[in-house]
């Protein structure tokens, strides 16, 4: 069963309210100790309370000494150069190159003399590397999130008093669903914007079966509870929301058409198409994809790139999948993969078409020899 979160927005999200929120979910506290110490990050402490406020939580502060501004190529060579885990630093790079790309058009500012201000001080930095190595601590292997709240009124930064969301907050967050509450006060800081981006993907709350609860309580005073809920649980089957894109080719050779989807294939969820006349009679072919939200911009790239399609259409949907596994079996030529779910078994056609090409025999052997040999095994 796959672990996945959902996260309510009503309230908006800040760095801090995620990481209390994690907290409170249960992740090891060495983990936050250990990233701080990880990036050489000194003269400061993390507070972490429980709180109640109609209902339970934690709060967490980063209580520390003047820090000076750091520009965000020395923030992402800090985190390259740490022990940290593998995943734990793609993410966290990857935050900060989205971060400072957004900063340096806002400015007007080269990436490599960026200096983060408000975001580069080091209670943010442990923010989010802190908050990818919780989610990575939690072993959660998909994070939703609702709409997105704003609030209203301005907030004060270096720059003056200024209008929220802040430009760096509005642009992270241009292809969310957003909803403006009029609730004063600035719901969603930049390094909460960035989180969602590098973390999260919108979507309506999947079925799930709940395990826990966790919520980290923000700080400003507000006429409706200042958390942000994370909910905790277990996905049977995948039932996902996807779009569908559908579009016609009648000029393209069968092979350049077939090259043109293999590159496709490399981005969608699926791929197929049905024989269809279109203008004129001119038979041709008709083509469904399925994508995953965060992958559709990137698909529709691909579409266009690889085949002579001047339109598509984008349909919303919906699948379910059964839970599945891969697992290893045993043969006389090596080691095949196989598809497990609560249907069977069902060997994994690449991992076979590369053990039938360097034996020199036939994938149905292939094929026939893993489920036998899978039946044994168990």
């Amino acid at each position: 069963m796959r672990k996945i979160a959902y996260l309510d927005l009503s309230s908006g999200i800040s760095g801090d309210m995620l990481l209390a929120g994690l907290m409170d979910l249960g992740a090891d506290v060495k983990v936050l100790n250990n990233v701080i110490e990880e990036l050489e990050l000194s003269d400061l402490h993390v507070e972490i309370r429980d709180e109640e406020r109609g209902f339970s939580g934690k709060n967490l502060k980063i209580r520390h000494k003047d820090q000076p501004h750091r520009k965000v190529v020395e923030i992402i060579e800090k985190i390259e150069n740490s022990d940290l885990g593998e995943k734990v630093k793609e993410k966290s790079v990857e935050a900060f190159r989205l971060l400072g790309g957004v900063e340096s058009e806002i400015h007007g500012v080269p990436f490599e003399e960026l200096e983060l201000h408000e975001v580069g001080m080091v209670d943010s930095i442990i923010d989010v590397v802190g908050s990818v190595a919780l989610v990575d601590d939690l072993k959660i292997d998909e994070i939703y999130a609702s709409t997105v709240h704003f609030g209203s009124g301005h907030t004060e930064c270096t720059h003056g008093k200024i209008p929220v969301p802040v430009p760096a907050t509005e642009k992270l967050l241009e292809d969310w669903n957003v909803k403006f509450t009029g609730r004063e006060g600035e719901l969603v800081t930049p390094t909460g914007a960035v989180m969602l981006n590098v973390l999260a993907e919108q979507s309506l709350s999947p079925d799930m079966e709940l395990d826990s609860l966790g919520v980290g309580f923000g700080d400003r005073e507000m006429e409706v509870p200042n958390a942000l809920r994370i909910f905790l649980g277990f996905q049977k089957n995948l039932d996902e929301n996807l779009d569908v894109l559908t579009f016609y080719v009648d000029d393209m050779s069968p092979e350049l058409l077939e090259y043109g989807l293999e590159k496709i294939r490399e981005r969608a969820l699926e791929v197929y198409t049905l024989m269809a006349s279109g203008k004129k009679g001119r038979e041709g072919w008709e083509i469904k994809v399925l994508s995953k939200k965060s992958q559709t911009k990137e698909v529709i790239d691909n579409i266009f790139e690889e085949t002579s399609t001047l339109g598509l259409r984008i349909e919303e949907g919906r699948r379910l999948v059964l839970d599945r596994r891969i697992e290893g079996v045993e043969t006389e030529w090596g080691t095949a993969k196989v598809k497990v779910s609560s249907r069977g078994i069902s060997p994994e056609y690449e991992s076979c078409k590369e053990i039938a090409e360097r034996e020199g025999i036939s994938i149905m052997r292939v094929y026939d020899t893993v489920k036998e040999n899978y039946e044994k095994e168990k």
